[in-house]
């Protein structure tokens, strides 16, 4: 069972990293990816995988830097790495009419053309639980985004009951401490040093809520550039009993 950092950026693809996006080998019947932002099919060929070994996606939130990739992957798809088995994605409230939406305006034409394969949406509210490929997904409120938008933290548990949390953008609020309870990982936004950062977690925000997060390791991930320089001396100032990690693009990390 691993996680692969496809992507650990903030949205504007800061010190050259991509956007944050991640792989997850054995947590289900086929592999997953949570997110899929607008640099996401690169940054998977790069790290040596196939949009065809994907079973399916889970989405955190609907804006470009977590879901631009889709029409990408769409055309892909269609034409380049033809997909002949459904595609699976799990995601937030107005999931379905903004990525058919986003290929609509991407490929107007391409759009109305029968595919070989089908996209099956599977929307979720705060609190809602689906099975996704044998693993099992719930969805907990985030704060980052204003109504009818509803973005998620994540749940995601295998088979044999490993979980793996994912905060997605939010700022620090009760649905990620309940998304990380107890998790083996939780991997979690820490865009900037402090705020202003807008509707983010930042890391004065981690340093004043570490005591109330209980999950087993934390990854800090959606790093500018200012976060990631400062990681040697954020290292030394993390608490010692925190199992802290922070994102690269193409860190593995196994269970």
């Amino acid at each position: 069972m691993k996680l692969t950092v496809i992507g650990s950026s903030d949205a504007f693809n800061s010190a050259g990293c991509f956007h944050s996006c991640y792989w997850l080998d054995g947590v289900a019947d086929r592999p997953l990816m949570v997110d899929f932002g607008s640099t996401a099919l690169s940054a998977l060929r790069r790290a040596g995988r196939g949009p065809l070994e994907l079973g399916g996606v889970l989405v955190t939130h609907l804006h470009g830097d977590h879901i631009g990739g889709f029409p990408h992957l769409m055309i892909n798809s269609l034409y380049n790495e033809v997909r002949t088995e459904p595609l699976r994605v799990v995601g937030p409230t107005l999931l379905a009419s903004r990525i058919e939406g986003l290929f609509e305006m991407a490929y107007p034409r391409l759009s109305q053309r029968e595919s070989p394969y089908v996209m099956r949406y599977t929307e979720l509210f705060p609190g809602d639980e689906t099975v996704f490929l044998g693993a099992r997904v719930k969805g907990f409120a985030a704060q980052h985004m204003d109504p009818p938008d509803q973005p998620l933290c994540l749940r995601v548990t295998a088979r044999d009951g490993t979980v793996i949390a994912f905060s997605g953008d939010t700022e620090f609020c009760p649905g990620l401490v309940a998304a990380a309870e107890g998790a083996d990982l939780l991997v979690a936004e820490c865009t900037a040093l402090d705020h202003p950062a807008g509707r983010h977690c930042t890391w004065s925000d981690w340093l004043a809520h570490f005591e109330d997060v209980h999950a087993k390791r934390i990854l800090l991930t959606h790093l500018n550039a200012e976060m990631r320089a400062s990681v040697p001396e954020l290292r030394r100032a993390a608490p010692d009993h925190v199992d802290l990690a922070f994102a690269e693009d193409g860190l593995t990390i196994s269970f």
